[in-house]
């Protein structure tokens, strides 16, 4: 798997916390997984799948083995919003190896900030209709949901964003102030409503001419994609990109961190663009 897709979200998600897990496996299982859906409905065992809801994060999980018989009671488990659930899909063979995971689960405790994510991979990051298929799902997965955040990214599983990291940001604080700054910006971003206000809604974004595509999401914010592909996402595109969320990013001087080499990011400070 090569691309990781993330989203963040808290309580002022309108659909309700259940619905919002819900629809991203949903979205996800139609949109990301659709060819392994139908090979493992196709029979022969090359592809398995097995769900799983952990409904208290001190419960064993409750385990949903070929998933497209027992979709229902998945969903079921997913609206009660457990505090860990995941879908994934494996090669039939001895190895098991994964072909498509998605998870999620309670960044806290009290389950006031979750986190969901999925792992695909693409032909290419060249690939046009591939990278385009990547954001319509993240754009389904959160239409309804004013999520805090959301990223796709080539090749980088960090939960950390580039931010975070070179910002040296403890990851449970970004997340709780991710209304107030953004937590980072990658190649296709999500920016939550009360951020895309103040960088002057959708429509200013668009004609800033640093995004490909600006997608609004209905319930608040805007899902931002910087190129065409995963692979026109070049320095120059990422400093535009930089430059127009500038105002909305957290403050301070990157210091590029050697445990995470491949992170891409601006070496400028935030604040100091005008």
């Amino acid at each position: 798997m090569n691309v990781c897709i993330e989203a963040s979200f808290d309580t002022a998600t309108p659909d309700g916390p259940g619905e919002s897990l819900v629809r991203w496996f949903r979205a996800a299982r139609a949109r990301l997984f659709g060819g392994l859906v139908e090979a493992e409905a196709g029979g022969g065992g090359e592809v398995v799948s097995e769900a799983r809801v952990i409904r208290h994060i001190d419960d064993s999980p409750r385990r949903f083995p070929e998933v497209g018989e027992t979709w229902e009671q998945f969903e079921e488990g997913l609206a009660a919003f457990p505090w860990g659930a995941g879908l994934t899909f494996l090669t039939g063979s001895g190895e098991l190896d994964e072909l498509g995971r998605a998870n999620s689960y309670h960044v806290l405790r009290d389950g006031s900030i979750w986190r969901a994510s999925a792992s695909v991979s693409v032909v290419s990051p060249d690939d046009v209709e591939s990278c385009a298929a990547l954001v319509d799902f993240l754009h389904v997965a959160l239409d309804a949901s004013n999520p805090t955040f959301g990223r796709i990214e080539w090749r980088n599983f960090n939960e950390l964003t580039n931010l975070d990291a070179v910002l040296r940001r403890n990851k449970r604080t970004s997340r709780r102030e991710s209304r107030r700054f953004l937590r980072g910006y990658a190649w296709a971003t999500v920016c939550p409503a009360e951020l895309a206000a103040r960088l002057g809604g959708a429509g200013a974004l668009e004609s800033s001419g640093a995004f490909h595509r600006v997608l609004p999401l209905r319930a608040g914010g805007v899902l931002l994609q910087a190129s065409e592909t995963l692979g026109g996402y070049t320095d120059q595109v990422m400093e535009r990109v930089f430059e127009t969320l500038a105002p909305v990013l957290p403050p301070g001087e990157p210091r590029p961190d050697p445990a995470y080499p491949y992170l891409r990011f601006v070496p400028r400070d935030a604040a100091g663009v005008r």
